[in-house]
């Protein structure tokens, strides 16, 4: 059985002069899109085409949980907010009764309702009786300092118990799964998949010629269960499903530190960016860099297709780049999520930029973007998986000149200045 991955438009039937002359018709409905995008920030229109699920996420300002859409027509992402009333929520093995003893839960601003549920205990082998707790939002759950309802049942129950009982007995469960993770997960949405939106509403789109492919992997399994075969669906399903073609940027900074040898410090962010390189697939390449007394032009040539683009303010620079941020929807980086991202973002926020005005959301271990998705390949090529397996140890340091000379035949280019020493055409170059 040969398996070959196909992309979305070529399960179309339909002769190329035809598909471009449908092409060619669906670009005012592709415009309106984006118009309403543009008016509506980027929530998704009442009908979507099929797009495909690349993320998920909570926005705390309307207490929903987001999926992000990548629509391949036009090249964006939509942001469709869940309808269902879903809520945040865990689990404990007191009752009800148990809990309206707790004072600090029963006022807590977050908490908002029990729910009884039957579960399956796995190391008893029964089906036990939990308490659901639901709240109002994740934070609530868990997530700050101090306060949290996962924190306070186990702390206070143990004082107002009528019968003596340790804090180790009192069980929270669920408390520390991230919030999109537990609503993808109960709303059975699969990541990488193709959904639509209709009239509203989230709907998964099934292609006929993948799910053809996807029944004969299945039944190749006549001995599986019913729970194995429904993992062996889903995994098929995901692999066979066409991918798109993906509308991205590669993004890089260079920052001036007054010690070359020193890597800046992201989260200080003391030093100007001077150069940024962008690198997109729908072929714009484009250096930014900023203007600096005491710098050359220099003299070394770039490809033609390589624009320059000179700015007399950093703020400008900064400006410029997060509007690409806020346009593509995938962004490459290396090391980004611990170096590119984070400095630009604590950067920006030293010019005075306001929060919203910042494309970027810094995490304790990623940066995420607030339109798109950030993929830091660093990270990718660093699991070992990937670089035994995948790769067969070909590289052995996870540095973008050992990787790169590795696996595409390309070193990083060595600089002997300092980047403040470059003339204005060399550093474009490197």
């Amino acid at each position: 059985m040969k398996l070959t991955q196909k992309r979305l438009d070529e399960f179309s039937k339909i002769e190329t002069t035809t598909s471009k002359k449908e092409e060619a018709e669906a670009l005012p409905f592709t415009k309106a899109l984006q118009e309403e995008c543009q008016q509506r920030g980027f929530e998704a229109p009442e009908n979507l085409p099929p797009s495909y699920f690349v993320s998920a996420t909570y926005n705390g300002k309307v207490g929903k949980a987001v999926i992000k859409l990548y629509e391949p027509l036009s090249g964006r992402i939509y942001f469709w907010y869940d309808n269902s009333g879903h809520k945040p929520y865990c689990y404990t093995n007191l009752s009800p009764l148990e809990l309206e003893k707790i004072d600090r839960l029963m006022k807590h601003p977050g908490f908002d309702h029990f729910e009884i549920e039957e579960k399956i205990d796995p190391l008893l082998d029964r089906p036990v009786k939990v308490t659901k707790i639901v709240a109002k939002d994740p934070l609530a759950i868990g997530g700050r300092p101090k306060g949290c309802i996962r924190d306070i049942i186990p702390e206070d129950f143990p004082k107002v118990s009528e019968t003596p009982v340790a804090a180790e007995a009192v069980k929270v469960w669920e408390s520390k799964i991230k919030y999109y993770q537990s609503y993808i997960y109960d709303r059975r949405l699969l990541p990488g998949l193709v959904y639509e939106v209709k009239n509203g509403n989230l709907v998964q789109v099934f292609l006929e010629e993948a799910e053809k492919m996807v029944r004969q992997i299945v039944g190749t399994f006549k001995d599986a269960t019913a729970e194995e075969l429904e993992h062996i669906e889903q995994w098929a399903r995901l692999l066979e499903y066409p991918a798109p073609k993906f509308r991205y940027a590669a993004i890089d900074i260079e920052v001036q530190s007054p010690i070359p040898t020193r890597m800046p410090d992201p989260r200080l962010a003391e030093y100007p960016i001077v150069c940024v390189s962008i690198y997109g697939s729908d072929g714009q390449k484009r250096v930014l860099l900023l203007k600096r007394g005491g710098v050359r032009e220099g003299a070394d040539r770039l490809p033609a297709d390589v624009k320059i683009e000179y700015f007399d303010s950093e703020e400008k620079l900064v400006r410029a780049v997060f509007e690409v941020l806020w346009d593509y929807p995938f962004v490459v980086t290396f090391n980004g999520d611990d170096f590119d991202l984070r400095y630009l973002a604590h950067r920006a926020e030293k010019f005075g930029f306001k929060r919203d005005e910042i494309p970027i959301e810094i995490g304790k271990r990623v940066c995420l973007l607030k339109y798109g998705v950030h993929i830091d390949l660093y990270k990718f090529f660093f699991n070992r998986s990937i670089q035994i397996y995948a790769f067969n140890n070909r590289y052995r340091d996870v540095t973008l000149g050992d990787v790169g000379k590795a696996l595409v035949g390309l070193d990083k280019i060595p600089l002997e200045k300092s980047i403040g020493e470059l003339t204005y055409t060399e550093l474009a170059k490197y």
